[in-house]
């Protein structure tokens, strides 16, 4: 059986577009969702420098230790025709020595007393934190929580700070709404 050059160059022809098409659909498709996944875990990297954070809040001690990430939020209104909010949340792991750690306290129960709390360990949490709520069971860090006033500097309008049970650790949680 005999094939003619025609037949075997359209057969050919098409066989590489068919097969090229394939491969180029698959590859956008499974290497686009990968990389808008990690720029966005990029966005979120926790940070340590605590002058950088000085521009963003008030921080009225030094701290020893000090790791914080910043996230927005960002919603929308009940109809769509709301425009959309840009929202922020501040999380803060701060490390005061325990003289500083007592005076943050003093004046933040002069604006209203503490109250037990609990608060969701991240994973980028410093390591004695994330092993205090692995023993807790239920990945809660255990602590009293009292109103942020003197950190708060806008676009931070509200907040908390905790400070972390048997630690000099204080978990402070901003948010601009």
């Amino acid at each position: 059986m005999r094939i003619s050059p025609t037949k075997l160059f359209y057969v050919f022809f098409l066989s590489i577009f068919l097969l090229n098409g394939c491969g180029k659909n698959e590859n956008n498709n499974i290497n686009q969702p990968i990389n808008q996944t990690a720029n966005n875990d990029n966005a979120n990297i926790p940070k340590d420098d605590v002058e950088e954070l000085e521009r963003i809040i008030k921080i009225p001690f030094q701290p020893e230790e000090t790791t914080w990430r910043e996230t927005d939020l960002e919603t929308k209104g009940s109809d769509n025709r709301v425009p959309a909010v840009n929202r922020k949340k501040l999380t803060v792991v701060l490390k005061f020595s325990a003289e500083e750690a007592n005076k943050i306290i003093e004046q933040a129960e002069k604006y209203k007393p503490a109250a037990a709390s609990d608060v969701d360990a991240e994973d980028w949490f410093p390591a004695e934190l994330i092993a205090q709520s692995q023993l807790s069971g239920d990945g809660n860090l255990k602590g009293k929580s009292f109103v942020a006033n003197d950190f708060l500097q806008p676009p931070y309008v509200n907040g908390k700070i905790t400070r972390i049970s048997n630690t000099d650790y204080f978990v402070l949680e901003l948010t601009s709404f």
